[in-house]
């Protein structure tokens, strides 16, 4: 996960600002903005997958390459003051797990449904089950 360091609470027309000039960069890096969410940028050569989540000024950035990884992120912090977070472990209270030898990520809302219950004393209450789809597989391989 990366952090850009750039102000952008002073104008009202700053985050769109802010916003074209990554998209440009993304794009003249050779970037396409995935359609169904316009803050996943997406990047295939070969083999290599490149993945790039934009949320305000934090970046995720997911590659199945680590030089190419590396790489990027050299781009990145040439054209951009940024700091490297390292490897992503929670964003917008979402828990990320890695399992390298499954090749698996697993992502949860445990420690946010936690902190939920407890605003609402409710830390001691029963859970139950909810009933879903059988036909629904529960996990995804992503190809």
């Amino acid at each position: 996960m990366c952090k850009l360091h750039k102000s952008l609470y002073g104008l009202k027309q700053f985050p769109r600002a802010w916003n074209q000039k990554l998209d440009a960069f993304f794009k003249s890096i050779e970037f396409m903005k995935n359609e169904a969410d316009p803050s996943v940028y997406v990047a295939q050569v070969g083999d290599v997958k490149f993945f790039i989540v934009v949320y305000v000024d934090d970046l995720i950035l997911v590659c199945n390459d680590q030089n190419k990884l590396l790489q990027i992120k050299e781009e990145l912090s040439q054209k951009f003051e940024m700091k490297d977070l390292g490897e992503l472990h929670f964003f917008l209270g979402m828990e990320v797990e890695r399992n390298y030898d499954e090749q698996l990520l697993h992502i949860n809302q445990i420690k946010y449904l936690k902190e939920i219950l407890k605003h609402f004393r409710m830390e001691e209450c029963k859970p139950i089950g909810v009933p879903f789809d059988p036909k629904v597989k529960k996990e995804r391989e992503w190809k």
